[in-house]
């Protein structure tokens, strides 16, 4: 992404609130229902006494724990640090944008979801893609954090499940 379709994207979006607001809200919904998602997940497996639970945490907790150290290692600008100009709604976190950690958290959870009920694990990639395009478009992100993001989060994920 360059400076210039940085600042073209943001100017269309601003000209239009409503649309700005419902980016706001799908960002905020998505990850509020990937976490409930889990959450149910964890809960029914615990009071299951299924044991898939111990891989259900253990898992994303890992991929969260990976993609935090792989990101504060490559460190790479946000695009309203690079660019100087705000995202659609404030932020002011510096370096980290490498991969998108809601991006990779998300794509943990759904894999995840799918290994323990593959029907779970469609809506919760839904919310992972949902998650990504909205982290872009409100412009705390570029589109590569975020794919890099989905890759790293489900590729980690499905190593973690096939190793514990």
């Amino acid at each position: 992404m360059t400076a210039q379709r940085y600042s073209a994207m943001l100017a269309r979006l601003r000209a239009h609130p409503r649309l700005c607001r419902g980016i706001h809200l799908a960002a905020q919904a998505s990850v509020a229902l990937v976490y409930l998602l889990y959450a149910g997940l964890l809960a029914w497996l615990a009071r299951q006494g299924d044991a898939r639970l111990l891989r259900a945490v253990l898992v994303p907790a890992a991929v969260f724990l990976l993609g935090t150290a792989l990101r504060a290692a490559i460190d790479r600008p946000r695009p309203y640090e690079a660019f100087g100009q705000p995202p659609l709604f404030p932020k002011d976190t510096r370096g980290k944008s490498m991969p998108s950690r809601h991006a990779f958290s998300a794509a943990g959870i759904a894999v995840t979801a799918w290994y323990v009920w593959p029907p779970l694990g469609v809506p919760a990639g839904a919310l992972a893609l949902v998650i990504a395009v909205t982290r872009v478009l409100s412009g705390v992100h570029y589109p590569g954090d975020v794919l890099a993001g989905l890759a790293f989060g489900s590729a980690a994920a499905w190593v973690g499940l096939y190793l514990i």
